[in-house]
């Protein structure tokens, strides 16, 4: 009898666990796509905000050492993602030297390629930006084509900080 009552113990925490799995299977997945350096605060406020829901949240935070590169790594991510969050400011940021596109636009692409609900948030002109937070020269240019893109494609909204992005995300 004591045989029986672990085995079924055992098997019911095997259900609960395959069924934790199951539901968080049936959440919603969250990409949140920026550069980093320059946008630190806002993503780690949507990230707090998004964890009041019942979504899973995926973002370059939490990605840890893994075989493929990085690029490699965040596009597969955005194929599992159900929603792509795109924070904008003033930084191309990292750039994959084949295309010269920034990894922030391949996510973007990959989002499109794979029909994901975008929302695309971009700082407002009117923002207080540190200087070393905002690059120059071609970079700045293919930001701004990007950007003019993502405003034709896209109803966008504007923020002027992690606090006001938050509020637009609520």
């Amino acid at each position: 009898q004591e045989c029986l009552r672990q085995a079924m113990q055992a098997s019911l925490a095997t259900a609960l666990i395959y069924l934790k799995k199951i539901i968080n299977l049936m959440k919603k997945t969250i990409f949140i796509s920026s550069t980093y350096k320059d946008l630190v605060k806002e993503r780690k406020a949507v990230w707090e905000l998004l964890k009041r829901y019942d979504v899973n949240i995926v973002g370059m935070e939490e990605f840890g050492a893994r075989k493929d590169s990085p690029l490699t790594t965040c596009l597969k991510e955005v194929e599992q993602s159900n929603i792509y969050i795109g924070i904008i400011a003033n930084r191309w940021g990292s750039i994959e030297e084949e295309s010269g596109k920034s990894y922030t636009q391949l996510e973007y692409e990959k989002a499109i390629e794979k029909d994901k609900e975008i929302l695309i948030y971009l700082i407002d002109e009117t923002a207080s930006v540190q200087i070393d937070n905002i690059d120059f020269g071609e970079k700045h240019e293919s930001l701004e084509l990007f950007k003019k893109e993502l405003q034709k494609n896209h109803t966008i909204d504007r923020f002027i900080n992690a606090t006001d992005l938050v509020e637009k995300l609520e």
